[in-house]
């Protein structure tokens, strides 16, 4: 049996998908979980999820590869007016996501 508490505010609703992806390792399902409790305006800096978890610049970036690779991180291009490319949109995806033109595997 569990007991629930009941809450209004401060917890997260995730997909039962996502909660039991054992495909993930356990550092990417860490920061996936660290990424998915937050609002959805939340600006993510790698120094600072760093700082938060206890972990350096190089472990967030290489679990940010691998929940890409899972189809939960996607990068859009963001150009200026000159077409050039200035940064790069991260969208964090609740469930894996598959990108068009892919075969749907992961």
């Amino acid at each position: 049996m569990i007991r629930r508490e009941r809450r209004k505010s401060n917890f997260s609703q995730i997909p039962n998908e996502t909660l039991r992806d054992a495909d993930l390792s356990n550092s990417a399902y860490r920061l996936l979980m660290y990424m998915l409790s937050m609002s959805d305006d939340w600006i993510f800096r790698n120094s600072k999820v760093a700082k938060d978890l206890g972990h350096n610049a190089r472990w967030v970036s290489n679990n940010i590869s691998e929940l890409e690779k899972a189809g939960y991180i996607t990068r859009n291009r963001v150009r200026n007016k000159r077409g050039q490319i200035i940064e790069w949109e991260r969208i964090l995806h609740e469930s894996p996501h598959v990108a068009k033109g892919t075969s749907g595997k992961r």
